[in-house]
This record gives structure tokens, sequence and C-alpha cells, in this order.
């Protein structure tokens, strides 16, 4: 049974035939958690995957706008606060809300995150805000999985790619189009990293690899 939570639900999601689309959950609201927690009374969750994520910039801007704001010598610092409160504090809030109901044998916890919060695969610099939340998310999961690991819950991090979804907002520039791919082959890494994640790979980072196989990524 698949439950999916959201800010507002579409054709999409609803397509997709899920148990229960529950709406109204903003991961950077002060009454996420609470709301999280009377939607899913009584479920005992097996496995959790925190999907939310964004730049931080505000809607409508190009991706060119955004990634100015990015930027050492340009950075808004608006921006960084809001990249931590929806990429770091996010999957936070809403894994602390809901570990309470995972007691099933096995249960794990997921975070889709990016390469962009690498340290180690940092070699053109910019997108400060974004990279910045991501590396603490990646940090803040690790931590995790030690905490939980007496508890029987596994945590672990995936980078699904670059792909075509509506991240980001607006279309792409021209000269990075050729590096998103299929959202379909982000998905199936994404379950690849799921089903692969247990105890003894607890605090991993993974490519999916957009479904040709699971990559290790560099811290």
């Amino acid at each position: 049974t698949v439950y999916a939570t959201c800010r507002s639900s579409s054709n999409e999601l609803e397509a997709l035939g899920v148990a229960r689309v529950v709406t109204g959950v903003d991961v950077t609201s002060a009454d996420a958690a609470d709301k999280l927690v009377a939607a899913l009374a009584g479920v005992a969750i097996d496995s959790l995957i925190n999907n939310a994520g964004g730049m931080g910039s505000a809607p409508g801007d190009t991706w060119d706008a955004q990634f100015e704001a990015q930027k050492f010598a340009t950075l808004d610092f608006d921006v960084m606060r809001a990249a931590f409160e929806v990429n770091t504090i996010g999957p936070l809030l809403v894994s602390k809300a809901l570990a309470p109901l995972m007691t099933a044998p096995g249960a794990k916890i997921l975070t889709i995150t990016s390469l962009m919060g690498s340290i180690n695969d940092n070699g053109t610099g910019g997108a400060m805000a974004y990279r910045c939340a991501k590396c603490a998310a990646n940090m803040a999961a690790v931590t995790m999985s030690v905490e939980l690991r007496p508890r029987g819950i596994a945590v672990g991090l995936v980078h699904p790619g670059m792909l075509k979804t509506g991240f980001g907002g607006g279309k792409p520039p021209p000269k990075t189009a050729k590096w998103f791919k299929p959202v379909e082959g982000g998905a199936e890494g994404v379950v690849q990293a799921l089903d692969a994640l247990s105890l003894e790979t607890t605090g991993s980072f993974v490519h999916g690899n957009y479904g040709k196989g699971l990559k290790p990524c560099l811290w």
C-alpha cells in the first residue's frame, strides 16, 4: 500500500492509483509533522521516501536567474535559508514525525538527494545554496542511520540523476538540456536503491544510475 503526501495533487499523481494522496503537507511548514501523524495514524510504515526538494529560489525564476543567485559573489541569503528549509530540515522533520510508526521488521528511510551535495564531486562551484543544503541533508541522513540502527531502521541516500521533471521550474537552458534524462529511469533507480537498502548498507549514498545498476557516490 502506497501513501503519497504533497502540497497539492496533480493529474499525474492521481493517475498512479496510490492508496491515498494526502494533500496540504508542506515540509517547510511548522504544522507539517502534525498533519502527517494525523493523516497516517494507525498505519505501520515499512518504507519512507523523502522526495521534497528545491533550489530555494522564488517561484518563476529562470534557471539562469536561480544559478545567478547562488554564486559566492551574488549569493542571496534568503535563497540559502529556503534551500535548507526544504532540502535539509524537511527530510529531518518528516523522518522524525513518522519514525514512531516504523515498527515493522526491515523498516527503511530513503532520502532523495543529489551529487550536487557531494564535497568530492564539486569541481565547478556555483549552486551554493542547493549544494550546501544537500550536503547537510546527506550528513543528517548518515547521523540518522547511526542513531536509528538500534531500532532496526535503515537509512540511505540516493541521487536519482538529472531528470526531465518540473524541478527547478521552467525549461533548463539549451546548453544543459542534453544531460536531462526521462523520469522513468530515475524512478526505477530509486526503487532499486530502496530495495537494496538494509541494516548492512545503512548510511550509504548511491547513484540510481537510471535503473541500470546502482553505483556508489562520492561523499
